[in-house]
């Protein structure tokens, strides 16, 4: 990662080669929901998906520029796009998989997610860990793709969504030295998983393109040392407290139940996420969210 490490202004950052970015909180997202939540009408789905079926772009290429645009914008200004309904779940999970892999091919290139070099994963319940709260992190990737297959049979499970911009602005107001310690490199030991082993990057730092981007990923960092890295200072484990603290207010983090049918991109630079718990039901009606990460030409 690249990274220049000037301060920003608050608010938005626009301007010659700059990205109109927007920093939220969990009401402003919800007041900006027009900015990144979208929902195609019959006709479009209706092409999108015949299209889809077909592996080749035809009546729907009108429907595709806008979908195209309205993920570009989307992600560009809020850090995420939320399309409702743009396939249809019932279909066989293997028929969704390659429509979507389809539809998200003008988006970026789809990489593996784990060492076996999955392009997709399943996520379901595993001996009960969906009643645990899964905490704010950001994958190893630059767009993290998910598509909801069944959402939870009795609530919860919703997506946690939090804005870098947004915490940056908030810890540099009022922890000016511990977004200093933030804003230097740590290591992240992914010994064992795909893509690269050991990560070195600062938490909250300036993109070139001027927004605040961050990488996160809270277990990792605090067991690093355990596997070879750089013993952490009280000056670090202070700084990591600060940031978690301020993730959990209310106020930060906007929850986002998804349906079946809907499609989730997320920034990872820009927009940390995790999920709230959720008790499974066992079978047919069991929770399932098919992830796919993507790289861009653009980070």
């Amino acid at each position: 990662m690249d990274h220049d490490h000037t301060t920003p202004d608050a608010g938005t950052v626009a301007g010659a080669g700059r990205v109109a970015e927007i920093g939220w909180g969990s009401a402003e997202l919800e007041a900006r929901r027009v900015l990144w939540s979208l929902a195609p009408d019959d006709r479009e789905r209706r092409l999108l998906r015949a299209d889809a079926r077909a592996r080749r772009w035809g009546p729907a290429e009108p429907v595709r520029a806008r979908l195209r645009a309205f993920v570009d914008g989307a992600t560009r200004s809020v850090g995420l796009a939320h399309v409702r309904g743009l396939l249809d779940p019932e279909e066989p999970e293997a028929e969704v998989t390659a429509a979507l892999s389809f539809l998200l091919s003008d988006f970026g290139e789809i990489v593996p997610q784990n060492g076996r070099g999955d392009l997709t994963q399943v996520l379901s319940d595993q001996d009960g860990d969906g009643n645990t709260e899964l905490g704010f992190h950001c994958d190893t990737c630059d767009l993290l793709v998910l598509f909801c297959l069944r959402p939870a049979f009795h609530g919860g499970g919703s997506t946690k969504l939090a804005s870098a911009r947004h915490v940056h602005d908030l810890i540099a107001r009022e922890r000016p030295d511990a977004l200093a310690t933030l804003a230097e490199d740590w290591t992240f030991d992914r010994t064992g998983r795909a893509g690269p082993q050991v990560v070195v990057s600062p938490i909250l730092f300036v993109q070139k393109d001027g927004t605040v981007g961050c990488y996160y990923q809270t277990r990792t960092v605090r067991s690093s040392p355990d596997r070879g890295g750089p013993p952490l200072t009280d000056r670090q484990w202070e700084a990591l407290g600060v940031l978690d603290e301020v993730l959990y207010r209310p106020e930060i983090a906007f929850g986002l139940p998804m349906a079946a049918g809907d499609l989730l991109i997320i920034r990872n630079s820009r927009v940390l996420h995790g999920r709230s718990p959720y008790v499974d039901e066992p079978g047919p009606n069991a929770r399932r969210m098919l992830r796919i990460w993507m790289n861009t030409e653009a980070s």
